[in-house]
């Protein structure tokens, strides 16, 4: 077993380095799921609900019945950013998953390279459709997934599609556990003449979840950012209020942008969770995910 893990690791980050430079399609980076956020965005081996999807397939293993997510990104400078996941247990086949990533730059004016406005705006969006499935073998869970993007600036338009892949293990000790994923794996994006590959990103981490208080933590090498550390705590109070906090570096803004915070809200199967992230001199972003789950 832990032969399969070294290997998956060393392919990973091979595969990583073998393309790093400038990537395309970075919405692709812009973190989901406001509980994962406000914990400093560590969810290599703490995720199992439909985000999964987007921070490690294997997640999805730990779907018991139905799990929806939809979020609303306030994210930088006007700009729009939504994500939408079901996945859903098939008896003893596994889990399966669909989700929905959007971003749209809305409407910014043409400057002329002397400054001067020219009265016009133009726009640009990008979004994805993911499938993904995962399953549990005991201690360890495998998941992959798949994406087909689409890019759009005005009137050039682009696509593309990735795979992701996933891998979670149980340790011995009881609560801890280990995570692995790597995440947009395949073709380039090309808009105007110019062909840029997508971001991929490798999440390698682990959890100690101790039922009211949770610990994760993340190594994240990216092809095209920063090496960064992701780490944060989550504590329940009375099994309905969770207060979370994090850090997250490797985000290239200056300030106090590496900061995460959060809390949510848990009544019977719905939940309602926030998180603020700053991201220096361009602003704070705030989070805000409504979840539904049916357990077995």
């Amino acid at each position: 077993m832990n032969k399969i893990i070294l290997t998956t690791i060393v392919t990973c980050i091979t595969l990583l380095y073998a393309g790093t430079g400038d990537a395309g399609a970075a919405f692709l980076k812009i973190p989901v799921d406001a509980r994962v956020v406000g914990m400093g965005e560590a969810s290599a081996a703490y995720i199992n609900n439909a985000s999964a999807l987007y921070y490690n397939p294997a997640g999805l293993g730990e779907i018991e019945s139905v799990d929806l997510l939809f979020m609303h990104n306030a994210w930088l400078l006007g700009m729009s950013h939504e994500y939408a996941a079901l996945a859903f247990a098939v008896g003893n086949v596994g889990s399966f998953g669909l989700a929905f990533n959007y971003w749209g730059s809305g409407s910014i004016p043409v400057i002329t390279i002397r400054g001067d406005s020219t009265g016009t705006t133009f726009s640009a969006s990008d979004w994805t459709a993911n499938i993904g499935y995962g399953k549990n073998f005991g201690a360890l869970a495998f998941g992959v997934g798949f994406k087909y993007l689409s890019e759009k600036n005005e009137d050039f338009s682009s696509s593309a599609m990735a795979f992701d892949f996933g891998m979670m293990y149980d340790l011995p000790i009881k609560g801890l556990q280990t995570g692995i994923s790597l995440s947009n794996l395949g073709t380039s994006v090309e808009l105007d003449q110019e062909t840029f590959p997508l971001p991929m990103l490798i999440r390698l981490g682990w959890s100690y979840n101790l039922q009211k208080l949770g610990f994760a933590q993340d190594f994240i090498i990216s092809s095209s950012d920063k090496f960064g550390i992701a780490l944060g705590a989550e504590y329940w109070v009375a099994e309905i209020l969770a207060l979370r906090f994090g850090y997250r570096t490797g985000t290239g803004a200056g300030g106090l942008s590496g900061l995460r915070t959060g809390l949510g809200v848990c009544f019977k199967n719905f939940g309602l969770d926030y998180a603020i992230a700053p991201y220096g001199e361009l602003g704070l972003t705030h989070k805000i995910s409504l979840s539904f789950k049916i357990n077995k």
